[in-house]
């Protein structure tokens, strides 16, 4: 069994330094569509390989390649000597002071994150989707009410069902969201998940690697200072909160080998959180953190026999039933039935894993699986650590190499790689701010990073090789935390939506003008067309077509004029409603603020406007720029709509 083991840890860690090194992102469609999904991975996978060993890379490249030679030829191993001194003074203060510090760290690096930088803004609809939840949970509802006019608000992943309006995404992350909106505001709850992720993350990985605290620390605080990570929690991505509590269920599961029955319980729990927030990663990590630690324990050690496990396993699975029972509870009460997940309700069978034609219509198969996961373990080190280290060749001769591999080191393999394999076989990938759908196991990748930097150095042996080694690990993580990773970050604020100002006191209804193709979308979503079938239609035929469908018997030249209009609204360009809908009051919920919805032309707006007859009227005029300015109601559709009759 260990033989059978160890040759497949070799050949992942094979695979892995193939994947990085060999530019096999080359097999996607070099024909395919600018901006279709294989032409962004394969420009994408190109730049990052270029960065990572291309010439492109020129001067930096040379400087820290040519300083850690230089280092190893001047010092001969006088370094390598240097870091088990470096080592031992790391792991000497107290782990609670330790721990106290990387959490707080943590937090306060994803509040300036999500404060300061991106100034409370979203990133990603996902997470204003599940903002908007948070919103209702916040305000005692468990979603917004059925929506008498669904065109001014339906948005892409919240589902309209006979029992109210909700987010497709399992409900956990936005109860997190929610506590956050209760004490102040979102950020405080990321803020608190990274805290979280820094203080166990230090605990369980001290207990998971016993005789190397100091890897321990490092990798923790690596872990809590990873860009990719910071902006996915100053964003309010679900991807750090699963990280956090796959900490804490890792810190459980190991203090459930010795103690009592009750930290198996709490790990069972725990996992629980992370299956209702992100299901198929709370489950592959979940279960690597918690069922793992139990069934790779030393039997040799007192008490770990067959009845241990049994009731281990059996309180862990009873701290997770309450979460299970809730979870299918929603799923039944909202989707129909307590397998069906909202992303199916939302977009149908097809959202699911596999090789199959995805909710947008495009073909996922065998060689979108390579390609995309070439890309995306390429850009690890960048993207993860903003650093042109190639992370993934490192963590890959460290599995190929090793002699063996502890048991803590097995289970952070499982923890960085299941995801991996989830991520390859799940049709949706992108790398706005990275790999994302390896945002959860960014501690692991960090430790497995101090884990690797160390072997191979210790396999080198003191001498010019290990110097060299240790420097250009140093080097390039001391560039990447201080500037490069942190310079992406600040790039990144470009791409979230400011929000304009309402300067009207008192309640008020600004609509906000999106792009054609999105107002059509909305339309026929609103006529209960599944999401799925909505970007078919629109990705099928011009807006104009569908406009005719809409208006039906109408002659040809009303058509005509109907589009002429349509066409020129979007003269001054557009904006994005998801980015603003969860700010203000929604629907349902709240009566004396700013209640955002989408602009249909000034016939339809009356409509609307009539039935919030309290609320002043007033438009957020697209400047051309992507951004917005909050102008008196006539102004803006004048603006927009006066330049073709109706």
């Amino acid at each position: 069994m260990n033989v059978l083991l160890d040759a497949g840890r070799r050949v992942v860690g094979l695979a892995l330094v193939v994947l990085v090194v060999v530019p096999v992102f080359a097999v996607l469609d070099p024909a395919a569509p600018r901006g279709a999904l294989d032409d962004l991975m394969r420009r994408s996978g190109f730049e990052h390989w270029t960065y990572t060993w291309g010439a492109s890379t020129g001067v930096w490249t040379l400087l820290v390649v040519g300083a850690a030679v230089l280092a190893g030829a001047v010092w001969k191993g006088r370094a390598s000597r240097v870091l088990p001194r470096i080592g031992r003074a790391v792991a000497r203060p107290p782990t609670w002071s330790v721990a106290a510090f990387t959490g707080l760290a943590g937090a306060a690096l994803t509040a300036a994150v999500a404060v300061v930088v991106f100034e409370g803004r979203t990133l990603f609809n996902d997470a204003s989707v599940q903002l908007i939840q948070a919103r209702y949970f916040a305000g005692g509802t468990l979603s917004g009410p059925p929506l008498a006019m669904p065109e001014f608000w339906t948005i892409q992943f919240m589902v309209q069902t006979a029992a109210g309006w909700v987010s497709q995404y399992p409900p956990a992350q936005a109860l997190w969201l929610a506590m956050g909106f209760h004490l102040g505001g979102p950020w405080i709850a990321m803020a608190g998940a990274m805290g979280m992720l820094g203080v166990f993350s230090v605990l369980s990985f001290e207990r998971l690697l016993p005789g190397r605290i100091a890897a321990a620390r490092l990798g923790a605080l690596l872990a809590v200072a990873s860009p990719m990570l910071l902006a996915l929690a100053g964003t309010y991505m679900s991807h750090a909160t699963v990280a956090a509590f796959a900490a804490l269920a890792l810190w459980l599961s190991l203090r459930a080998e010795t103690g009592r029955a009750v930290w198996a319980l709490a790990a069972g729990a725990a996992m629980g959180f992370m299956v209702t927030t992100r299901p198929v990663s709370g489950l592959l990590i979940g279960a690597a953190v918690t069922a793992g630690v139990w069934l790779t324990a030393p039997r040799r050690a007192p008490g770990l026999h067959r009845p241990w496990l049994l009731r281990r396993f059996a309180w862990w699975a009873l701290g997770g039933l309450p979460f299970a029972v809730g979870f299918g509870w929603f799923n039944a009460r909202f989707f129909g039935s307590p397998l069906t997940l909202g992303y199916t309700a939302a977009a149908g069978p097809s959202h699911g894993l596999g090789f199959h034609v995805d909710p947008w219509g495009r073909m996922y198969g065998f060689t979108q699986a390579l390609g995309y996961t070439s890309t995306e373990l390429i850009s690890v080190g960048r993207e993860l650590f903003g650093t042109v280290l190639p992370v993934g060749v490192l963590v890959g001769l460290f599995l190929l190499l090793a002699r063996r591999l502890e048991r803590g080191e097995r289970i952070l393999a499982a923890w960085a790689l299941l995801p991996v394999l989830a991520s390859a076989l799940y049709w949706h990938h992108d790398l706005i701010v990275g790999p994302r759908m390896l945002g959860e196991a960014v501690p692991a990748w960090s430790a497995l990073l101090v884990l690797a930097t160390i072997s191979l150095t210790r396999a080198a042996r003191p001498g010019w090789l290990s110097d060299a080694i240790a420097v250009l690990v140093l080097v390039a993580l001391g560039y990447g935390l201080a500037a490069g990773g942190r310079g992406r970050v600040v790039r990144l604020a470009d791409r979230a939506a400011p929000v304009p100002v309402v300067a009207e006191s008192g309640p008020t209804l600004v609509f906000v003008h999106e792009l054609w193709a999105d107002r059509v979308a909305a339309r026929l979503a609103a006529r209960g067309m599944r999401l799925d079938s909505v970007r078919a239609m629109v990705g099928r035929y011009h807006p104009c077509q569908l406009e005719a469908a809409f208006v039906g018997a109408q002659g040809p030249a009303d058509v005509s004029d109907r589009c002429r209009r349509e066409v020129m609204s979007d003269s001054l360009g557009w904006l994005g409603l998801t980015d603003y809908l969860w700010r203000g009051d929604l629907p349902g919920l709240g009566a004396s603020g700013v209640l955002w919805a989408r602009d249909l032309g000034p016939e339809a707006n009356a409509r609307l406007i009539d039935a919030y007859p309290d609320r002043t009227p007033l438009f957020a005029l697209p400047d051309g720029e992507g951004n917005g300015q909050v102008v008196p109601y006539d102004t803006g559709s004048n603006a927009l709509w006066s330049r073709v009759p109706p």
